[in-house]
């Protein structure tokens, strides 16, 4: 397997946009998450009922933790072909 990271291709501006993309979309994904939770927590407050309290967990975990799953090796492959760069 070869060492060469996969984003050696791009130019230091195409990586900083590709980083600031992913963490746009970190975002987007973490607060989409709270509303939604929010939302959940609402309605089982306002019904009465604990049905719904698996259903935040498991979308407050989804919420966090997928884009940090999804994004963050991204993010550091970036980060390391840019800081390559930078000392050379």
């Amino acid at each position: 397997m070869s060492d060469r990271n996969e984003f050696a291709d791009h130019s230091i501006e195409e990586l900083k946009q590709k980083q600031k993309k992913f963490k746009a979309i970190q975002k987007v994904i973490l607060i989409l998450c709270l509303i939604t939770s929010s939302i959940a927590i609402g309605v089982s407050i306002w019904k009465e009922t604990s049905e719904l309290y698996p259903v935040i967990g498991l979308t407050l975990i989804i919420g966090i933790g997928y884009p940090i799953m999804a994004f963050g090796p991204m993010q550091k492959k970036i980060q390391a072909e840019i800081d390559s760069r930078s000392q050379a």
